[in-house]
């Protein structure tokens, strides 16, 4: 959700996030769906079901890379262009990584979501 809070103004972001967590779920579910359509049949081919699974597995990794690969390439780093750009023509200030971490960590917001997340992680796994 980094990157459609980055690219989405503050009046829009809060749909924005909603429906990128919601098309990821949706792809958790196709995952499963494609993942069997691609495994049952190689069962059928008379390969042993540790080879099958394997083999299975190079699909996601092949969707995944070649999804990456197309967003390095189409997409921009920020609504305004790309981040290299904005620093070479004067209109994005360069800011040390130590000045950055700085500024998050003494953010009051950033410690109350660590807190949310720690004590949600938490819940997720004492239920396992």
């Amino acid at each position: 959700q980094y990157w459609t809070s980055r690219m989405f103004t503050k009046e829009v972001v809060g749909t924005a996030n909603a429906i990128v967590g919601g098309w990821g779920n949706l792809g958790g579910g196709v995952t499963q769906l494609v993942m069997g359509s691609v495994l049952f049949p190689l069962f059928k081919t008379g390969m042993s079901s540790e080879m099958a699974w394997r083999t299975v597995s190079i699909v996601p990794a092949v969707i995944g890379f070649a999804s990456g690969v197309a967003v390095f390439f189409i997409s921009d780093d920020a609504p305004k262009g790309n981040y290299g750009e904005l620093k070479k023509n004067g209109l994005m200030p360069e800011v040390s990584a130590a000045a950055s971490f700085r500024s998050g960590a003494l953010n009051l917001n950033t410690w109350v979501l660590f807190l949310q997340y720690g004590c949600c992680f938490g819940v997720e796994g004492t239920g396992t």
